[in-house]
């Protein structure tokens, strides 16, 4: 342990209350996109790029908004190909590091429908047969392509996957993500979705427009239905951050399906949009707007913010009422300021506009107060361009770096968070982190410095680097915080900035052990441990035998015997070779059930069970009857 963090933590004992536990660890989550290095998906098609049109000799010609508005693409489908586009492509695995070597290996393309698709770029056929393609993949510069020559519009190619060949029988069993990724997240106790909602300048307004399991890609939004199961799966309390525009039947249905799906150990955290004060997001010019056709407020006022907190407590509030009596153990509702604005808060909270009207101050809505942990923000800001570059020739850019880190550190520690922790306690909230971390990324022409892209990337992973941050995690405990979301997982550096704790899933960085560090230490926040379980992957051999799971949501795949396959809430299950059986707890008559494909569902919500390649079934209350599932529909 170095000095400061030795004396950081004398001061923890020192100001922090002695019975406080440490504050729970989470993470945002990176955004979907085909180039990122989050790798999150079992089928890769989820990250896949937006559907592009190919003219004849160039890459492009027609864009996807084109394709959609046409008629030749929608969330499934590619339904037609365009007079004058030679075929429809997209990307998926887009300039991979070279050093993710878990990426590598034979991946197998399936689809629906009639039609040509072919394989370019990194990928190498290998092997092609009816609606299927294998290929092999290494990482590299570049991507995999994946091209619809023809299409057939009465059977239209569709519902593309994309998954390696050594995974297909957790696919199929019914999984989502990738294990080498849930693997690293699993230390976190809360998941922060906010990017993969799409949450900035979010259009949706109907639950008609929500993302839905069956679109071809995710990078335009994750269903909730799969951030509930990653929830489940992980052991870890969902943050959901609400479209700006979303309406209350919008609102009441997604509480509705998070009250029904979530397992109730887990707290769901609920806000509405995300850093509505920040005028680059379309969020903030809506509330603008809002206010100037509730209030007639001018721009340049506070209504805009006053607007945002009316619309933040009617969210609450939908939430509050889908939960009943079960909001107190099972729902934290959110609002979160601009911590480097002190005073911006009150007329979030207070609304006296609204307030004049009839509206309660909205403060009176929420369960927590949430701010921001960031250090580094205005190091690399475009003004300070010419000495950073003078700094670098001279050798003392991150001398540079260090102190102005430091002072960052002080001034939440010091000035910021205390201020915000006064304002939580007064109005009876929870002081929570909704980002945190280092922020060294360049802005306006800094990010078109490769030398200054390079320093902030080299730094923001140095051991030096990883002691502040520690360091900050100490000071927010010592400041009285809760939850530290830390902002985020998985991501490449670029001129953009450093983001992830871990800029590939092979890859393993001090800022990544200082958080393992810390999450060695979390508490539960006064929970049952359990709360926070990891489902487990267990595999059969080749002999017939009984596999069994844990009390969390796991995977159980069958060997190549008879297995048994003894099932929980929330389990999925793949009997592989020879005939296996389920064996789950109850009657029949306790695990309704439904086909999904290849696929049998039974039960419902968290509880619901999923069964591929399983021949019987034998319900715990009821052992003499054996079910054949071929006989159920």
């Amino acid at each position: 342990m170095t000095l400061l963090r030795l004396l950081a933590l004398l001061a923890l004992m020192v100001c922090a209350p002695a019975a406080r536990a440490e504050p729970m660890l989470g993470f945002n989550l990176a955004g979907i996109a085909d180039w990122s290095t989050q790798q999150p998906f079992l089928d890769l098609m989820k990250t896949a790029r937006p559907w592009i049109g190919h003219r004849p000799g160039q890459w492009g010609g027609m864009e996807h908004d084109a394709l959609r508005a046409g008629g030749h693409v929608d969330r499934r489908a590619v339904r037609s190909i365009p007079d004058g586009v030679e075929r429809i492509g997209t990307l998926i695995l887009t300039d991979m590091p070279e050093a993710a070597r878990s990426l590598a290996g034979r991946y197998v393309l399936r689809h629906a429908g009639r039609g040509r698709v072919s394989v370019g770029g990194r990928a190498e056929a290998v092997s092609r047969a009816p609606n299927e393609i294998r290929f092999d993949y290494a990482p590299g510069p570049g991507g995999v392509e994946i091209f619809v020559e023809a299409t057939d519009p009465a059977a239209p190619v569709r519902d593309i996957t994309v998954v390696r060949e050594d995974r297909l029988d957790l696919f199929e069993a019914g999984a989502l993500f990738n294990p080498d990724w849930t693997a690293r997240i699993a230390p976190m106790r809360l998941l922060r979705f906010m990017d993969w909602m799409d949450t900035n300048g979010a259009t949706q307004v109907r639950w008609s427009g929500r993302p839905r399991m069956d679109d071809q890609s995710w990078s335009e939004g994750v269903p909730l239905e799969a951030m509930i199961r990653l929830a489940n799966e992980t052991g870890a309390d969902p943050w959901f951050t609400l479209p700006h525009m979303a309406d209350d039947d919008y609102v009441a249905r997604f509480a509705a399906m998070v009250r029904d799906g979530l397992d109730p150990r887990l707290k769901a955290h609920a806000e509405w949009s995300n850093e509505v004060w920040n005028f680059r997001f379309a969020q903030a010019r809506w509330a603008e707007s809002r206010a100037k056709a509730l209030w007639g407020a001018a721009p340049g006022g506070d209504g805009w913010m006053q607007a945002a907190g009316l619309r933040a407590a009617e969210v609450a509030e939908i939430w509050a009422q889908v939960f009943g009596a079960a909001a107190e153990r099972r729902l934290v509702r959110v609002i979160a300021v601009h911590t480097g604005w002190p005073g911006l808060e009150q007329p979030l909270l207070e609304a006296p506009l609204a307030v004049a009207r009839g509206a309660r101050p909205p403060h009176e809505s929420f369960d927590a107060y949430a701010v921001s942990g960031y250090v580094g923000h205005g190091l690399a800001t475009q003004e300070k361009v010419p000495d950073l570059l003078r700094l670098i020739s001279e050798g003392q850019a991150e001398a540079h770096l260090a102190a102005g880190l430091r002072a960052d550190l002080e001034d939440l520690s010091q000035r910021l968070w205390p201020h915000h922790a006064g304002v939580a306690r007064r109005h009876g909230l929870d002081l929570v982190m909704y980002e945190g971390g280092g922020h060294l990324a360049g802005q306006g022409t800094a990010t078109g410095e490769e030398a200054i892209t390079g320093l902030l990337a080299r730094y923001s992973y140095t051991l030096e680097m990883a002691d502040l941050l520690e360091e900050l995690h100490l000071a927010w405990r010592a400041a009285g915080g809760g939850v530290f979301t830390a902002y985020l997982d998985v991501a490449r550096p670029s001129r953009w900035g450093s983001w992830g704790a871990l800029r590939h899933l092979d890859d393993d960085t001090p800022r990544w052990q200082a958080l393992l560090r810390a999450a060695a230490m979390q508490g539960e926040g006064g929970r049952d441990p359990a709360a926070f379980a990891v489902g487990a992957i267990l595999r059969g051999t080749d002999r017939s035998e009984r596999i069994a799971g844990t009390r969390a949501e796991d995977v159980l795949l069958g060997g190549g015997g008879d297995d048994i396959l003894v099932a929980g809430p929330g389990d999925l299950l793949h009997g592989g070779a020879g005939r296996d059986r389920a064996l789950l707890p109850g009657r029949a008559r306790d695990w309704p059930l439904r086909r999904d494909g290849g696929r049998l569902l039974l039960g419902a919500g968290h509880r619901r069970v999923s069964l591929a390649g399983v021949e019987e079934i034998v319900y715990g209350d009821e052992p003499q009857r054996v079910i054949p599932t071929e006989t159920l529909r």
